[in-house]
């Protein structure tokens, strides 16, 4: 699920295309699973070191990630299931693309294994947080944030602006220090809200 800070900037692209897969019959939860191997077929991409394919698999992934929620929306197919194997499939995405990442860099395995746990902590600490409090959609590292981050990387690398390996390790620093950062802001969200709550 694309996080709000961008959902209104990018229906402006998805709606459309959104509006004709409703029509086709198309279901969400086919477009989840084709985000996910979007992002896997990424991962293979990076890892073969072949960049311009890395990207463009991203930016589908990230299309995917926009749409299905959409399409569930407008055909009137928005279900729990769908929500549940979104949530799903977006961890061993995210997953995907930081070990296509760490196999590109063919080091920093630590680095990318922090950058994947705080990627799991920003979803898990708003599902559990929810369970107590109404949102918990507090901090600046959700998915989209981090696929733009990776997108990014990529586009500078491609254009000559920053040598590939480094801006794929930035990337993967942003990552880290975004996702932790929001998970931990996220706690304190939580405690606060719930303090306040039994005043």
């Amino acid at each position: 699920m694309l996080s709000a800070r961008f959902r209104s900037v990018a229906n402006v692209f998805v709606l459309p295309i959104a509006r004709l897969f409703a029509a086709l019959g198309i279901a969400p939860n086919l477009l989840t699973l084709l985000g996910l191997l979007a992002s896997i077929a990424t991962a293979f991409a990076l890892a073969e070191k072949r960049l311009e394919l890395a990207l463009l698999l991203l930016l589908l992934t990230g299309f995917f990630d926009a749409i299905d929620g959409a399409v569930a929306r407008l055909s009137g197919r928005v279900s729990d299931f769908g929500a549940f194997l979104d949530a799903t499939l977006d961890r061993y995405a995210d997953a995907a693309v930081i070990i296509g990442i760490a196999l590109y860099l063919e080091s920093h395995y630590l680095l990318a294994f922090l950058a994947l746990l705080g990627s799991f902590m920003v979803s898990y600490t708003r599902a559990r947080a929810e369970l107590f409090i109404p949102r918990c959609d507090v901090g600046l590292g959700e998915r989209a944030e981090r696929l733009i981050i990776v997108i990014i990387a990529l586009a500078l690398s491609l254009a000559g602006i920053v040598e590939a390996e480094r801006a794929l390790y930035y990337a993967l620093v942003l990552v880290a220090l975004l996702s932790h950062s929001t998970a931990l802001e996220r706690i304190f969200y939580t405690y606060a809200f719930m303090k306040k709550q039994d005043k």
